[in-house]
């Protein structure tokens, strides 16, 4: 049954990534044609012709719809606390299914990332609540109540995060040993944003109580911390683990130093991709597991989980998702060629 792999992503035909050149070479190599186009393409008037009566579809992140409409939202100007934006990401994949549907009226349109739950992760409430609902292990959330997290953070860590943030920033963090967020503190305690991806770090604000009220008055999620094992002295880790049509082909280590908070990239958390080497296999395959349950939850064919070990190696719990998750080193796993290979069996 002949297909042809539909590209969506944000760049014109002689500026892909490196991701989308790598999956068009080896669709290619297996017989698939493909077709590229960016978002804005697919919104013109422009006429393009897909051959096939079937039609695999791969969205790419939309960087500059985002960038332009929802990184800065309008009503609240804070970084990942605005429901307006999150609507507005929403509506645009649900625009873009509308608009595929109508211009492949004729053809079996199928999808590798569901454009229906492509907004989702962005909700971190929604997705928590997804999951736990589902009987996924997850976090534990706490209220909206300063006292309650207050006293809690007196013995135990607690997260509270932009609801609707990414990429390690609208972070704050509580705990015996000192309060920091890596928002912004404006002249009033109140919220504001950095403007350069390199400032969204840690600063202390232990006892500024109208910095924390003013937070909690936002769109948040208040998490418990969980305390992985160490794998290293004075470091803390957890999982990213790959979903790929019910199989998990790849994880890494993603570490960092406790005092640094949270093991991002953008907070000097380093990826080790040797977890073979590393983690025992019953750890791996209990990761392997919780992640191809959450992908089943989310009703996605490609995903990156991320998952942390709670007290042990053998109780892991899912701490995000990301729909649109980064592709690992050719060296260490092949994404790319996979993932032709897998819309090549199953669509």
């Amino acid at each position: 049954m002949e297909k042809t792999l539909l590209i969506l992503g944000e760049y014109a035909e002689d500026d892909l990534n490196k991701n989308i050149k790598r999956l068009q070479r080896y669709a290619k190599e297996i017989k698939i044609p493909v077709k590229t186009i960016s978002y804005e393409q697919l919104f013109s008037k422009n006429k393009f012709k897909i051959n096939t009566d079937n039609l695999s579809v791969m969205f790419f992140f939309p960087f500059k719809f985002w960038n332009k409409n929802c990184e800065i939202p309008k009503d609240t100007s804070i970084y990942g606390v605005s429901k307006q934006s999150y609507e507005i990401f929403k509506e645009f994949w649900q625009d873009v299914k509308n608009n595929l549907g109508k211009r492949f009226s004729d053809k079996n349109v199928s999808y590798i990332i569901n454009p229906d739950y492509a907004a989702l992760d962005r909700d971190k409430i929604k997705t928590h609540d997804l999951l736990k609902k589902a009987g996924v292990a997850t976090t534990i959330t706490l209220p909206k109540n300063l006292e309650i997290i207050l006293n809690i953070s007196k013995n135990e860590g607690v997260f509270i995060k932009s609801r609707y943030g990414a990429l390690g920033k609208g972070i704050t963090y509580l705990s015996k040993k000192g309060w920091f967020t890596n928002y912004k503190i404006g002249r009033k305690n109140n919220v504001e944003n950095y403007l350069d991806i390199k400032d969204w770090k840690f600063s202390e604000i232990t006892e500024n109580k109208d910095f924390l009220k003013n937070l909690l008055d936002l769109e948040v999620i208040i998490e418990k911390e969980i305390k992985s094992p160490n794998l290293n002295p004075g470091k803390k880790f957890d999982l990213r683990v790959y979903s790929l049509y019910g199989e998990s082909p790849h994880m890494f280590i993603k570490e960092n130093y406790e005092k640094n908070i949270i093991t991002n990239f953008s907070q000097g958390g380093k990826i080790n991709h040797k977890y073979k080497e590393i983690l025992p296999e019953k750890t791996i395959n209990l990761a392997k597991e919780q992640a191809l349950r959450a992908s089943k939850c989310l009703n996605s064919n490609f995903l990156g989980i991320d998952i942390i070990f709670d007290k042990n190696l053998y109780t892991p719990k899912i701490l995000e998702v990301q729909t649109f998750t980064g592709f690992p080193q050719i060296k260490y796993c092949n994404l790319s060629k996979l993932l032709a290979n897998k819309i090549k069996e199953n669509h």
